[in-house]
């Protein structure tokens, strides 16, 4: 069964900016996640064109869209949140269910916009911690200029989001191993990063 509800980018909006004089005196705004926003790029662009000018608007973000849609949301969002995950293309179309060319595609190009982001990796024991995913996350990376990353270590409550759809949960990777923070791997090429 699907829980919630259908509505249009009008109601939502409506919504959201009932809370603007709040957001805006608290310097907060409104952050559009997920799963992943440009899963419904053109919902989440009438959005973000109705927010725009009102409050800020951010989007969390993985990047996985057409670069046209991307680039359409450079003009109407204020910050961005990116995810990189997995630098090798067949390793993170395992994990991830799909190739990341376009991800860091569009890396590059919010890189270049000048927009404010920040970039988030989440480190999964033996997948996404290793030495040379980390590497090369860095090295792309620093590559685009970008001097500042944050850390997400996993999460072993992961499991219990799956129990309360009523679904068994079976990680391909051992979720009891400890997470390896490689600080040197970001210093070396001058990035500093956070462990959120």
């Amino acid at each position: 069964d699907i829980c919630g509800e259908d509505v249009s980018e009008n109601e939502l909006t409506e919504r959201l900016l009932k809370n603007v004089e709040i957001l805006n005196k608290s310097g907060g705004g409104i952050t559009f996640s997920g799963g992943e926003p440009l899963a419904q790029a053109e919902f989440y662009i009438k959005c973000a064109e109705i927010i725009h000018g009102k409050t800020s608007c951010a989007l969390q973000t993985t990047g996985f869209a057409t670069s046209e849609t991307f680039i359409k949301t450079l003009s109407i969002t204020d910050y961005y949140l990116y995810d990189l995950k997995i630098f090798d293309s067949e390793k993170h179309a395992r994990y991830c269910g799909a190739d990341n060319g376009i991800i860091l595609k569009n890396y590059k190009i919010l890189a270049k916009s000048g927009k404010k982001f920040v970039t988030r990796i989440p480190l999964i024991p033996t997948v996404t911690d290793t030495e040379e995913n980390i590497s090369a996350l860095s090295d792309f990376i620093s590559s685009c200029g970008v001097k500042y990353v944050e850390l997400l270590p996993y999460n072993k409550a992961a499991g219990s989001k799956y129990k309360n759809l009523l679904r068994e949960y079976r990680p391909d990777f051992d979720e009891q191993a400890e997470i390896r923070i490689n600080k040197d791997l970001f210093e070396r090429n001058g990035i500093q990063i956070k462990i959120m």
